[in-house]
């Protein structure tokens, strides 16, 4: 804790403003909203989602039958907090719209969006109001009240929502920067002989009559390019140059190379120009990339934590613009503390090391490993459905249990793990899924460890 956070905080300018608007407002007038609230909430909640579906902005937001049902209870709670019955705290109040403007901001959702719905609550509270039939001062002084309340809650949302967003813009920038910092020239080769062994084992297979489905952009070298080189090279006009080429492989010269026997020379040469010309655009992007931030956990080369709301946040989106899915491993050592205790720190670093070496070899180079915190490893899996997950899970659980963590006094000294798995649900805040993993992590500790635990209670092993 920083000394900073022992301090007392002076009230907001929000909080001053909604103390003062709940104190200056009649008891009477706060208990008639608070009524119509009570009566009335799920009607408002209703009237937001009628409208708001019908935006194309807000719809990819709303649209999810998990969110939905979650974000309609939390809507309706919203506004009997916002107006109780009791007079409401306004420290707590702010908090609450605080909580509530990080999480726009990790999910992204259009400011204009959440305007938009604040404009159609207020509009339907005025109409409840009304048909109150209160006379003109009494009419105006709840319209008031109600349309004041939501404006200053809208206020500390949407700042909180610019302070998550621009962090969330520089840690994108660190996170490009840290990738920039790789051994620029090993991903060259790497990518550059994952494109070449592509092209390579598709023609042989059109030529030798197979009737290959294989697609660029389903490679090594594509899935690398659509998670990793995309950020790597953000913002360079040549990753859309490849990007689209890529497209033109896969759209274009495959379909043609499949579909016509005998396979005619003039399309492999197109398909080979093709390539030539990402390769080109590849090197130049290469050529281009500068070192300048590492960025990575120094003990075990993951990736550090602070980048897992980028990645996570680009793979949501991701998932939810092309309909595939993901998975979250999140993998904890087990009995760590008592290697520590025994064996001393240098020990548990060097199991620490071991247990990150094997969750890297195991993973592919479009997956993301993260020290996650202590003895907890985070691992996203790109473009991964729950057996799958499952699957890699076991390989690495097999793998560590296998494994020799380090010697002590010319003994082996063996270390297991335990996983927690969660797949994407199409939720577009990312830390639902964590907490799916967390909490499938937890199960499978408590059931024995050495073993996974998918969330939600569906399977074990």
């Amino acid at each position: 804790m920083t000394i900073d956070s022992c301090e007392v905080q002076e009230p907001s300018i929000a909080q001053k403003e909604w103390e003062n608007l709940i104190v200056q407002t009649p008891e009477h007038v706060r208990e008639t909203v608070a009524e119509v609230i009570d009566r009335h909430a799920k009607d408002c909640v209703q009237r937001f989602y009628e409208v708001l579906l019908g935006n194309a902005d807000a719809a990819p937001f709303l649209s999810n039958e998990i969110v939905d049902t979650r974000l309609r209870v939390a809507l309706v709670r919203w506004l009997k907090e916002l107006f109780s019955h009791d007079a409401p705290d306004a420290a707590n109040l702010v908090q609450t719209q605080q909580r509530i403007g990080a999480a726009h901001a990790r999910i992204q959702i259009p400011i204009h969006v959440v305007m938009h719905g604040a404009r159609l609550l207020k509009r339907k509270l005025r109409m409840f109001i009304q048909s109150l039939g209160l006379n003109g001062s009494e009419y105006s002084m709840s319209t008031a009240y109600a349309e004041d309340m939501i404006d200053i809650a809208i206020e500390v949302m949407s700042l909180e929502f610019v302070k998550g967003t621009r962090k969330e813009v520089e840690v994108n920038e660190a996170f490009r920067l840290m990738s920039l910092g790789k051994d620029i020239s090993l991903e060259r080769e790497t990518q550059r002989a994952a494109l070449l062994e592509w092209g390579q084992s598709f023609l042989l297979d059109i030529c030798y009559g197979g009737d290959s489905a294989s697609t660029l952009s389903d490679s090594a070298f594509g899935l690398w390019l659509r998670h990793k080189g995309s950020v790597l090279f953000q913002g360079a006009p040549e990753i859309d140059v490849v990007s689209k080429a890529v497209e033109h492989v896969d759209n274009e010269l495959v379909p043609a190379l499949v579909a016509k026997r005998p396979v005619s020379p003039k399309a492999i040469k197109a398909l080979q120009g093709a390539l030539e010309e990402i390769h080109y655009m590849m090197d130049q992007l290469f050529k281009t990339a500068e070192a300048v931030e590492n960025g990575r956990d120094p003990l075990t080369q993951t990736l550090s934590r602070r980048f897992l709301p980028t990645i996570l946040g680009r793979e949501v989106s991701l998932s939810l613009r092309r309909n595939v899915p993901f998975s979250v491993l999140m993998v904890d050592i087990d009995h760590f503390k008592s290697i520590n205790d025994q064996l001393g720190h240098v020990a548990g670093d060097s199991v620490l090391r071991s247990v990150a070496k094997i969750l890297l070899a195991q993973c592919r180079m479009s997956d993301f490993v993260f020290r996650y915190g202590g003895e907890e490893f985070l691992v996203l899996l790109t473009e991964t459905a729950e057996e799958k997950a499952i699957q890699i899970a076991e390989r690495i659980r097999e793998a560590i249990e296998r494994s020799s963590a380090l010697a002590v006094n010319g003994n082996d000294i063996h270390v297991t793990a335990s996983f927690g798995i969660a797949t994407f649900d199409g939720h577009p805040d990312y830390r639902y899924l964590i907490e799916d993993a967390d909490r499938a992590l937890y199960l499978a500790k408590a059931a024995g460890r050495n073993r996974w635990y998918v969330s939600k209670g569906k399977h074990t092993h």
